[in-house]
């Protein structure tokens, strides 16, 4: 059908023009989809490159056939096959982690997708799978003959039309262009230009950003200013710390018109209790350097003191963590019990058991040992973990203890909420919750792979970005963070020991986690010593656990090592000197790879 456009003596003065911008719309398709619902005409975006493209083609059609031509077409070929898949790259990393990071920390994160396919499988997704590249294959087939009816339509013009036709093209790109930089205002993104799109510059950008990234990490952290915290900064009282991440604990909660009254309420209820008990505290928002997910990131970020944001960074970063300075280190130079409490790590297609920060001790899922009802992404109820581990663990440290509990059970997707039992041991007998997963234990790798294969009753993916917020995602969230709030609590009220304790989100939750959304999180600072306070409120933190909505953002994750080396110096260390507050951390790789403070 496709040959009427070049051979039909009706379809020449249109036809080659018709096939061209339909070759356009199938190469611009990926870069316009995720906008599309906002802005309609991005449909009818015109991409540059295929216009020169499809003009050298043409300019090499009029040569005799040879090594030269077959070179320029291959030539063609390769540089519009590798746009659009840079198109289709773009698409995919905005769709499933809101960003679109250089080339380089995307082969980090290649691995992690794999993870996501295996977690979301189900023979839906598998015929999704299928037919998504059957239809990859048809489009390529139709955009390979609309490449070739334009290409050899066009050149069956006279000289003289191709030549008034070529003039038209390029005044029309020349305009697109300049109307699109009249129209990009600053601190505004650049998808809101609607008439030509280049996606060479910022390929090439995307590539440079990469290669420093590479060059950067291959240099390695020097010079790093927490090395030297272990001698000078020696402790001589050793205050218990705990790091309590609340998934997902975002300045969403706290911002919404339903939510954030209700949360205000509940934590001023807690501060009561916890006051009551002898405790002291103070709030304030960090910024993560994520938001929707990859809480190693952000939790990488906060034990190194050095902003995190890309794969590959935390990549090298943990590669060999004995040569990268980390709170987890510094407390263990200095005789603490070390242990982190991370009740979805167990092995799974993708996924290998690491102790990646060199703990003293790593709790999963294995260790565990749990045998209930499923629940939600976590499986296991942040109740029932911190209960097994407290009694198991936590009561048999003797010494000084840094305890890292990353909880799980207010991950999205929200479907099923646990609830606080009165003890933690009758989760594991109890009646299942309606919408829990059956699976009558922790299976093994290769059993996990065969039942995510055999997953045929999947009601929604676990895992995908939940959209934007509405008031079923909000309540559900909301219900969530308040059952693990509730829980800490009550940790709280039973500790007798002299602690400092720091009760934060690690990002904000999926519902809100484009790149220009709030990534802040709010974080509590609690001791029965108002000593162990003194450093933070200096730094600006309030007093109590609200914190009003409007409040700035005060600190980023990666201040939070050295502003914790500040507070140990002014309380616990004889004699030490307080070191530099370093807000934005140490030196280390920034957006664009290169060595920042």
């Amino acid at each position: 059908m496709l040959k009427t456009l070049t051979e039909h003596p009706q379809a020449r003065a249109v036809g080659p023009w018709l096939a061209l911008l339909l070759l356009n719309a199938i190469f611009v398709a990926p870069a316009v989809a995720l906008d599309v619902p906002e802005h309609p005409s991005r449909l009818l975006m015109l991409s540059g490159e295929l216009f020169v493209l499809v003009g050298v083609g043409v300019w090499a059609q009029g040569w005799r056939p040879g090594p030269l031509r077959r070179t320029i077409r291959f030539g063609l070929v390769f540089a519009g096959t590798l746009l659009w898949l840079y198109h289709w790259d773009e698409l995919l990393t905005r769709a499933i982690i809101k960003q679109a990071p250089p080339l380089y920390d995307q082969a980090f994160l290649l691995r992690h997708f794999g993870v996501l396919i295996f977690d979301l499988w189900n023979w839906k997704v598998g015929l999704g799978v299928m037919g998504g590249l059957l239809a990859l294959v048809a489009v390529v087939k139709l955009a390979r003959a609309l490449c070739r009816a334009s290409v050899a339509g066009i050149h069956a013009l006279s000289r003289r039309r191709r030549a008034i036709a070529g003039g038209v093209v390029l005044a029309v790109l020349v305009a697109g262009t300049a109307y699109e930089r009249s129209k990009v205002q600053p601190n505004q993104p650049a998808s809101k230009a609607t008439l030509v799109r280049w996606s060479s510059p910022p390929l090439a950008r995307n590539v440079a950003a990469s290669w420093r990234m590479y060059r950067a990490l291959q240099r390695g952290i020097r010079d790093s200013p927490y090395a030297g915290y272990a001698q000078s900064i020696p402790l001589r009282r050793k205050p218990d710390v705990h790091l309590l991440l609340v998934e997902s604990y975002g300045r969403l909660l706290i911002i919404d018109p339903e939510a954030g009254p209700a949360w205000r309420e509940q934590v001023t209820g807690l501060e009561q209790r916890l006051r009551a008990k002898g405790w002291d505290m103070v709030s304030a928002f960090s910024r993560a350097p994520i938001s929707g997910g990859r809480s190693w990131l952000a939790e990488g970020t906060l034990l190194t003191g050095i902003y995190v944001r890309f794969e590959a960074i935390f990549q090298h970063l943990v590669a060999d963590i004995s040569q990268t300075p980390n709170l987890v280190s510094y407390l263990d130079s200095q005789g603490y019990e070390t242990i982190v409490l991370a009740p979805k790590v167990r092995p799974r297609p993708g996924i290998e058991l690491i102790n990646r920060y060199d703990y003293d001790q790593q709790i999963g899922a294995i260790e565990l040992d749990y045998d209930g009802p499923r629940y939600g992404w976590g499986i296991i109820p942040d109740q029932y973990s911190l209960g097994h581990t407290q009694e198991n663990v936590l009561s048999k440290v003797e010494g000084p203890l840094f305890f890292n509990f990353h909880m799980v059970s207010s991950h999205a997707p929200w479907q099923v909420i646990p609830q606080i039992q009165d003890d933690w041991r009758s989760i594991e007998t109890g009646e299942a919750p309606e919408g829990h997963e059956e699976q009558p234990r922790l299976a093994t790798p290769g059993e996990e792979m065969l039942s995510r294969m055999r997953r045929y009753q999947r009601k929604q993916p676990q895992y995908m970005w939940m959209g934007y917020a509405d008031a079923l995602k909000i309540d559900a969230y909301a219900a969530a963070v308040s059952y693990d709030l509730e829980l800490l609590t009550r940790f709280l009220e039973g500790m007798e020991r002299d602690a400092l304790v720091i009760i934060m989100g690690d990002h904000q939750p999926p519902i809100l986690s484009r790149e220009d959304s709030s990534f802040d999180v709010p974080m509590h600072i609690l001791a029965r010593d108002p000593a162990l306070l003194e450093e933070f409120r200096e730094q600006g933190f309030v007093d109590g656990l609200a914190l009003n909505s409007g409040r700035p953002t005060l600190l980023a994750h990666e201040g939070l090592f050295s502003m914790m080396a500040r507070a140990f110096a002014r309380c616990c260390s004889d004699g030490a000197e307080l070191p530099p507050y370093m807000p934005n951390g140490a030196p280390g790789i920034d957006d664009r790879g290169r060595r920042g403070g």
